[in-house]
């Protein structure tokens, strides 16, 4: 299941949707940050949030952006016995 069927199916739309924005509590989810490290990473300018009244919104774009900057792991061979 995608993730923009489970955002889909709670805004209660028929079809599939690709967010432009999302609350915190889902960019957490999608992204794997913590609520701490978006903050920190919005005070950067690496991630932009959007007020919606009293909501803030998470732009999806910045998010994307912001995990396809991360490093790639370096992932050692397990060791000979």
């Amino acid at each position: 299941m995608s993730i923009t069927s489970n955002v889909a199916r709670s805004a209660s739309v028929p079809f599939e949707v690709d967010p432009i924005a999302v609350r915190l509590p889902m960019a957490e989810r999608i992204s794997g940050f913590s609520r701490s490290e978006i903050y920190r990473r919005a005070s950067r300018g690496e991630i932009v949030f959007l007020k919606c009244g009293t909501r803030t919104l998470v732009e999806m774009a910045s998010l994307r952006a912001a995990v396809a900057a991360l490093p790639r792991a370096a992932i050692r061979a397990p060791k000979a016995t």
